[in-house]
């Protein structure tokens, strides 16, 4: 190979690292993991953390049922971009069925294919039937810092 072939091929392999990244995605190690823990009414509820992605976010934790009578705990955990919904994800238990009271999960939420990606996550605990009222907690809301 001669000296001028060389000094372009090195240039170009050197022009194709720094452009990579420049335009690398953003890691899990780029934001700071939310921590979370919703109490349902009255008898159940969700802890775990969220990790935020460039456009998803990784949520993993469990479910808590702790209710007689047959109700169940469902955890609702909804994601979106600005205002718009994007995804949303549920995990229920039943204190009384085979899977027991906890039950645990880790999946990952949002669109992979939308610019800019999801910024909040709204996490609601409900117990079915309800109790009282309509059986769920006030949503709390997370975002990507």
């Amino acid at each position: 190979m001669s000296r001028i072939t060389r000094k372009v091929v090195v240039g170009l392999i050197a022009a194709c690292g720094a452009l990579g990244a420049a335009v690398a995605p953003a890691t899990a190690a780029d934001y700071a993991p939310d921590e979370f823990i919703v109490l349902g009414e009255p008898n159940g509820h969700t802890k775990g953390a969220i990790t935020w992605y460039n456009r998803t976010a990784n949520i993993q934790g469990y479910v808590l049922d702790i209710s007689d009578g047959g109700r169940s705990t469902r955890a609702i955990f909804e994601a979106f971009a600005g205002s718009t919904k994007i995804d949303s994800e549920t995990r229920t238990t039943n204190n009384e069925s085979d899977l027991g009271s906890k039950r645990s999960f880790n999946f990952t939420i949002g669109d992979t294919d939308l610019a800019d990606g999801i910024d909040r996550i709204k996490i609601t605990v409900c117990q079915q039937p309800p109790a009282s009222g309509d059986g769920c907690s006030s949503p709390e809301n997370y975002s990507k810092d």
